[in-house]
């Protein structure tokens, strides 16, 4: 009986080992998860889902998917149907920052394979559901496309940079990869601004950008392959950097992306498949990643993954904890 209880104590705290590992490595299901944001003591990031879905954490270990979404299943706002006629409320690859004292959330809607996609922008004072002050207000239309040249308006990616501007780069396969300025105050397009295309174009394979700021340069990291394929998916991470966020955007050979450049920062390895959509956080001295991935263990569901950056002269890198 008493080895029996040892054999059982043993497999019963190998489990929370692994359970904890598990966590440890933000393996919760998820697709396409935004930037991380910390109010508070809590951490959260939004993904692709029906309302647009919302996770927790007070640790980056231990997640929880909230119970409130940003909108209700079957209740979005009516304008998206102009735009996206066949809209039935799956909101793809969020993204959100903080900017004048509310939360600026961008999101996507579309179809498969098409171009007649639209992004808008919803704010709000809090994350926490709980708060009575907890309302999110769409502001709108940010940018629409529709034809096959057009910078497809899907996977926005914002950066307010070190001299206070807003940046936004969104994008996939068709015209590439654009990058425009935005109004700081509205969160949508400032008025003169163009759209500059920093990446892919000619329908090549280029979405789900990212631009961050590190030092005197942007760097710009952008996924090739296709995804949301499950254990066929075939993302991986590259990277350019330029000293201008409009470009020209260069790798490490000094070849432009819209070139078909790219200093590749991360392919599948292991049971991560696929790993792709580059968030940054900047917490306690680190810089915290989040992506996600295809797990090869688990069917290939699609799952967050928090890994850590670094540089090396003048080069980002990612490494697993």
């Amino acid at each position: 009986m008493i080895q029996n209880t040892k054999y059982l104590l043993v497999a019963l705290f190998t489990l929370l080992i692994n359970l904890a590992t598990n966590a440890q490595q933000g393996e919760i299901e998820s697709h396409d998860p935004s930037t991380i944001l910390k109010e508070g003591n809590s951490y959260w990031f939004f993904s692709t889902g029906h309302g647009i879905k919302a996770t927790y954490s007070t640790d980056l270990v231990n997640w929880k998917v909230s119970p409130q979404t940003v909108y209700k299943k079957d209740s979005f706002p009516t304008w998206i149907k102009e735009y996206v006629p066949k809209f039935q409320g799956h909101f793809w690859a969020p993204d959100c920052i903080y900017l004048n004292g509310k939360y600026y959330l961008y999101y996507s809607c579309s179809s498969f394979g098409v171009t007649q996609s639209v992004i808008g922008v919803a704010t709000n004072e809090t994350l926490d559901p709980t708060s009575a002050k907890y309302k999110w207000t769409d502001l709108g239309m940010v940018m629409a496309s529709k034809e096959r040249k057009d910078f497809n308006a899907i996977d926005p990616s914002i950066l307010k940079d070190k001299q206070g501007k807003i940046w936004m780069t969104y994008g996939s396969f068709f015209g590439g990869i654009g990058a425009v300025e935005l109004d700081s105050i509205s969160g949508k397009i400032k008025t003169g601004e163009s759209i500059k295309k920093v990446a892919g174009g000619r329908e090549s394979d280029w979405e789900a950008s990212c631009l961050i700021q590190e030092g005197e340069y942007y760097y710009l990291f952008v996924n090739n392959g296709l995804c949301c394929k499950g254990l066929n998916s075939t993302y991986y991470i590259v990277c350019g950097r330029s000293k201008n966020p409009l470009g020209p955007f260069l790798d490490q050979t000094g070849k432009d992306l819209n070139a078909g450049g790219g200093t590749v920062i991360m392919r599948t390895e292991g049971k991560f498949q696929g790993p792709g959509h580059v968030g940054l956080l900047r917490d306690k001295g680190k810089k915290i990643i989040s992506i996600h991935y295809y797990d090869a263990e688990d069917q290939g569901k699609s799952k967050m993954n928090i890994v850590e950056m670094g540089f090396k002269k003048g080069w980002p890198y990612f490494k697993r904890k």
